[in-house]
């Protein structure tokens, strides 16, 4: 069926089967797994008339699921999926002679403007117009494109 499937025309239509035989597999599963008691009701001769028990149904429609969304023990203990070490600081950084505390290595030089609260004019945002043309350690550098060095790290708005 998989081979006569792959012409675009019958696409639609052997998508259509496989939905009704996934819809009627899921059906007999919740008929299969309904479970059932019920208690008949015999006439006797008593003088008390016996009422009927209420029936009691249960659907247990993901109780073959269960496991399935349970941790696999034989992957071992799970791994942090961040960094393994952390983020590399520099406290050697300073913005027009204020030092920044947790400055992170490799970050960019607008992103260290911003939190000092030192306004840097921005127009492409790509290094491309010189609009955020700043001084690292002396240097012109374009603050939307610079990032943090590991050392000392001196910046002076223009």
């Amino acid at each position: 069926m998989a081979a006569t499937c792959q012409s675009s025309k019958l696409y639609g239509a052997c998508r259509i089967a496989f939905m009704w035989r996934l819809a009627l597999a899921a059906f007999c599963v919740i008929v299969l797994t309904t479970t059932t008691t019920t208690q008949s009701f015999v006439p006797s001769h008593s003088a008390h008339p016996i009422t009927p028990q209420p029936t009691s149904t249960t659907l247990n429609i993901f109780g073959g699921l269960k496991d399935a969304f349970a941790n696999d023990d034989s992957l071992g203990k799970a791994k942090n999926a961040g960094l393994t070490s952390g983020p590399r600081y520099n406290d050697k950084v300073t913005v027009n002679g204020k030092p920044i505390p947790n400055v992170v290595v490799d970050q960019k030089i607008s992103q260290v403007c911003n939190a000092a609260r030192v306004k840097v004019p921005y127009n492409c945002q790509n290094g491309e117009c010189g609009t955020c043309t700043i001084k690292m350690n002396g240097r012109k550098v374009r603050a939307c494109v610079s990032k943090v060095p590991s050392g000392k790290c001196d910046i002076q708005t223009l």
